[in-house]
């Protein structure tokens, strides 16, 4: 495979799966930066694999490098002997930012069981910083239904870590 055969292949692959891709990295990283880095290493992996990505087991192959992926960049973050609060900046009061982190995962819980289309809404909007028009396409639906399901999925996460605020 030449060079610009190559090119074409991944700018096709990407194109293909790069929703499910994110779809995956969001949610198993929550994170912005976990999912930025997850991200590079996916395609990465599409890269270096881009003739088996051709197959009809492609999606099965893009799975597993989102999970290789998303593992790689929590190692980097947290390292193999799982030393992160080393790595954590201490306030001297509040000690490590364990609420954050309590914090994050309620987040990512909670956006984990919005409905499909809202959950991918919210995370082309302000993870993505996508306009509404953009999300509408991508979606399949009118820029109005595009507004509401960010809507419905900012209000569905406020009512949970509000409820989480109250009795946490």
């Amino acid at each position: 495979m030449t060079h610009e055969e190559r090119l074409e292949a991944f700018d096709r692959l990407r194109a293909k799966h790069l929703r499910f891709l994110t779809a995956v990295l969001w949610r198993l990283s929550g994170e912005r930066e976990i999912f930025a880095e997850a991200m590079q290493y996916a395609l990465l992996g599409m890269w270096r694999h881009v003739e088996k990505l051709g197959r009809e087991d492609a999606p099965g192959y893009v799975y597993r490098m989102a999970l290789s992926a998303n593992a790689k960049a929590w190692r980097h973050r947290v390292g193999r002997d799982g030393a992160l609060a080393e790595r954590i900046d201490c306030d001297e009061e509040t000690g490590p930012a364990a609420g954050r982190t309590e914090l994050d995962q309620a987040v990512r819980r909670a956006l984990a069981r919005l409905p499909v289309k809202q959950g991918r809404a919210l995370v082309m909007r302000y993870l993505e910083q996508k306009e509404y028009p953009d999300i509408a396409h991508e979606l399949g639906c009118s820029e109005a239904t595009a507004r509401s399901h960010v809507s419905k999925a900012v209000a569905a996460l406020q009512k949970k870590l509000a409820r989480r605020a109250r009795w946490g």
